[in-house]
């Protein structure tokens, strides 16, 4: 028999409770601290009180300082290769060791030079605070964006942040955020005595849209998708649907409250979703859950390319333009 799903019965919506500070999150300040400590403190401080069934969502950078994340760009040896690396797509060699160590670069992404097509540039200016400091970037560090396949998505120079912490300190994503997660969930369940689960996000950009929302990159006490594909519809046939990523829309929608910036919300405290437990054993763990089986990424990208290019040929050979719309 299924498990029911976990969603407290008095809950007529999806409710979105703030977890707001006036302390700015650093090393320093999160020293002697875990991540679980730190946002159960900083539930009381908001005067919340999580309960079963809630998600307890929260940021990675402030859940990586409190995970020793947080590394010293003086403390990083570069290697021949990344010092070679990072003069050919100007990048910092002590950056682009990091990237190199948290995965392998998929795509390179060449920002100073889509930046120079006038309809992009319009475009991504529009949505600029800074348009010149914008231009600046694109032109120095930012000129090369290299995409690394981490936690079940694709993050632009590996998640590695540089904003928002100290003077040549940077960021980098938990090595197993499934697991920080699953410590945070045993903090609240020792503290409030509440089986809630867990959600850490990082904004990831989106393809063939300019900007980016949050993901979820790591989770705990709950299924990170529905498994409905192939069930049958309102009219009673099968449909290919049905896999919903609910981490991911939790993150998102989680995200419009903590902003990326200056927001000063590391946490949002979600209540009126429901969602299936977490499954036992067995199957792929963690964010393997969500994302395609390890060395089939490529033979799936070259069975599309060699489909594509069938497509092409065979719409090439009717001979006729693209058909336009013929009804009302």
């Amino acid at each position: 028999m299924e498990a029911p799903r976990k969603v407290a019965s008095d809950v007529l919506a999806v409710q979105l409770l703030p977890l707001r500070t006036d302390e700015i999150v650093d090393p320093a300040v999160a020293a002697g601290r875990t991540a679980g400590t730190y946002y159960a403190d900083l539930l009381r401080r908001n005067g919340l009180a999580p309960r079963d069934g809630d998600i307890l969502v929260v940021s990675s950078k402030v859940t990586a300082f409190h995970e020793g994340c947080a590394v010293r760009l003086a403390d990083v040896r570069a290697s021949w290769k990344a010092r070679v690396l990072g003069r050919l797509f100007r990048k910092d060699p002590r950056k682009l060791q990091l990237i190199m160590e948290t995965g392998r670069v998929a795509v390179a992404i060449p920002m100073c030079w889509i930046f120079r097509i006038p309809a992009i540039r319009r475009a991504m200016q529009e949505t600029s605070a800074n348009p010149e400091a914008m231009r600046r970037a694109f032109a120095r560090n930012n000129a090369f964006v290299l995409m690394v396949n981490a936690h079940g998505t694709y993050f632009d120079d590996a998640g590695i942040d540089y904003s928002n912490a100290p003077d040549g300190v940077v960021t980098i994503l938990p090595k197993d955020p499934c697991a920080t997660a699953s410590r945070i969930r045993t903090q609240l369940a020792q503290e409030f005595g509440v089986d809630a689960a867990v959600i850490i996000t990082d904004t990831a950009a989106k393809l063939g849209r300019i900007g980016s929302n949050d993901v979820a990159i790591g989770y705990a006490g709950m299924d990170p998708v529905t498994r409905l594909t192939f069930s049958d519809d309102l009219f009673g046939v099968p449909r290919s649907g049905g896999v919903d990523v609910i981490v991911d829309s939790v993150a998102a929608t989680a995200g419009l409250v903590m902003g990326q910036t200056t927001e000063m919300t590391p946490g949002v405290l979600v209540r009126g979703v429901a969602y299936e437990p977490e499954r036992a054993a067995g199957g792929p763990a963690g964010m393997e859950a969500v994302a395609y089986p390890r060395r089939t990424v490529w033979k799936a990208t070259v069975l599309t390319v060699l489909v594509t290019a069938w497509f092409f040929l065979a719409n090439a050979l009717t001979l006729q333009r693209w058909p336009r719309r013929t009804r009302a």
